[in-house]
C-alpha cells in the first residue's frame, strides 16, 4: 500500500487528532516525531499514576505513615518505562504476527502520538476530583475521560494500520494482541513492585 508523497512536513500537534493515518506517513517520511516519542509515552504512565483519583485509591491500600505521592511517582516511572520501550515492541511484534510490513519506528511514533487525547485526559484529572463517583465533577470527568480514551484508540487502530499496511480490522486486532501482552507485563512489573514495597517494610493493605 502506497500513499503520495507529502508536499512538506506537517504539524503533528495539530493534525494527528483528526488526521492519524496521513500525520503517522507524514512524520515517517519527513523524519519527525521522533524527539517526543518516548517522552510522550513515559508522560502518560507517569500522569496516569499521578492522578489525584489514582493516589487516593493508593491511600485506601497503602499504610497510613506510607508516602502515596512516592509511590504513585514509582508506579508511574515503571509504568511509563514499560510505555516507552516495552510497548512499541510488543505492538511491533503482534503487527508481524499478522502481515504487517513497517517499521519499528514507524510503530513507536504511531503508539506515542495516538496518546495525546489521553494526555489530555490525565492533564484534567485534577477537574475530577477524587471523591465519591456521585460528585458532579467526578462524574463529568469520567465522561470526558472515556472518549478522550477511546479517540486515543481509534487513533492508534488509524496510524498503527498506515504505519505497518494492515487492513483496520488487522490494526484494531495487533492493539489486543500488544495489549494482552503488555498485561501480562504489567501483571510482572506489579509483583516486583510489590516485593520492592515488602523489602523496604510497606505491606500494601488489600481489602
Amino acid at each position: 500500500m502506497s500513499s503520495p508523497s507529502s508536499p512538506g512536513p506537517i504539524n503533528p500537534w495539530q493534525r494527528m487528532w483528526t488526521a492519524p493515518a496521513a500525520t503517522l506517513l507524514n512524520m515517517v517520511q519527513f523524519g519527525q516525531g521522533d524527539a517526543w516519542a518516548r517522552p510522550l509515552l513515559l508522560g502518560a504512565g507517569l500522569l496516569s499514576s499521578l492522578a489525584p483519583q489514582v493516589r487516593a485509591a493508593l491511600a485506601q491500600m497503602l499504610p497510613q505513615n506510607a508516602n502515596v505521592l512516592g509511590v504513585a511517582l514509582v508506579s508511574g516511572l515503571v509504568l511509563g518505562g514499560l510505555q516507552a520501550f516495552i510497548w512499541p515492541a510488543l505492538l511491533q511484534l503482534a503487527c508481524r504476527w499478522l502481515g504487517g510490513q513497517g517499521t519499528p519506528r514507524a510503530t513507536r511514533l504511531a503508539a506515542a502520538w495516538s496518546s495525546l487525547p489521553v494526555l489530555l485526559s490525565y492533564v484534567l484529572a485534577p477537574l475530577g476530583g477524587s471523591g465519591d463517583v456521585a460528585d458532579a465533577g467526578a462524574a463529568l470527568y469520567g465522561v470526558v475521560s472515556l472518549l478522550l480514551s477511546a479517540w486515543t484508540l481509534a487513533l492508534l487502530v488509524r496510524s498503527l494500520g498506515a504505519a505497518q499496511r494492515l487492513t483496520p480490522f488487522k490494526a484494531g486486532l495487533s492493539v489486543l494482541l500488544g495489549g494482552v501482552l503488555l498485561f501480562v507485563a504489567l501483571l510482572a512489573a506489579g509483583f516486583l513492585a510489590a516485593l520492592v514495597l515488602v523489602a523496604l517494610g510497606i505491606s500494601p493493605q488489600l481489602p
